[in-house]
């Protein structure tokens, strides 16, 4: 079964992931991004992007967030794809979930082993971002480390895109929510392209990185011209 397969099924979860074949039997270095939770957070940061995306094509009627939302489909698809081309879309999902506060939980797997590894990214991104807040733009404060929006924030969010209509509001929440996704994907394929256990996992990061860029400068163009008070 495919990765995104696998983790479509659990993007509100945090079960922590088994480690990768190509990881088997590697330590960790201090201060790096373990492949398994990469794979988990790009997975789920990924489907984010695109399944907010594909909500922006089939509803805005501005040609510019239409393009960029094709673009956006293609390239979480074309990344997803290199990614399970390095893992053989295999990914190990413990059975059972772990409890709120716990080593899977809430602040257990994502607030624990990633705190670090993000503020390395922190560098690589140019500076830590806050979460989207109301989708709209407010200032978000948000619990995770580093500004990265939990599960239930993104699922938060792509709700309420989803109950939003096609218009000028609707596209400016797109872009804002689309805008902290990518800077979230540079942090997270940033820290792992400068110290991830897996090489080939790492090219593929590595990869990533100046596509997330463009997108990262088109939405802010695209922000400023919607009256949106985002930084570049």
């Amino acid at each position: 079964m495919h990765r995104r397969d696998v983790l479509v099924s659990m993007l509100s979860a945090t079960a922590a992931l088994a480690v990768t074949r190509t990881a088997v039997a590697q330590p960790t270095p201090a201060g790096a991004m373990p492949t398994p939770v990469y794979l988990a957070m790009a997975t789920k940061g990924g489907l984010f992007l695109e399944n907010t995306a594909r909500d922006a094509f089939a509803k805005t009627g501005n040609p510019r967030v239409k393009r960029f939302a094709r673009a956006e489909v293609t390239e979480q698809v074309n990344l997803a794809n290199k990614i399970d081309g390095v893992t053989g879309g295999n990914v190990a999902v413990p059975v059972g979930g772990g409890q709120p506060g716990g080593p899977a939980g809430p602040g257990g797997l994502v607030g624990g082993l990633v705190a670090a590894p993000l503020a390395v990214a922190g560098g690589v991104a140019g500076a830590a971002v806050g979460t989207v807040g109301g989708v709209l733009g407010a200032p978000g404060g948000g619990g995770a480390p580093g500004g990265m929006t939990s599960d239930e924030q993104k699922a938060q969010i792509q709700a309420q895109l989803s109950g939003l209509q096609g218009g000028p509001q609707y596209d400016a929440a797109f872009v804002n929510a689309s805008l902290q996704g990518h800077r979230e994907a540079l942090m997270i394929h940033g820290s792992y392209a400068q110290s991830g256990e897996d090489p080939a996992l790492r090219r593929v990061a590595r990869g990533a990185i100046p596509l997330i860029q463009l997108h990262i400068s088109q939405l802010s163009q695209m922000q400023r011209m919607m009256g949106g008070g985002g930084e570049g």
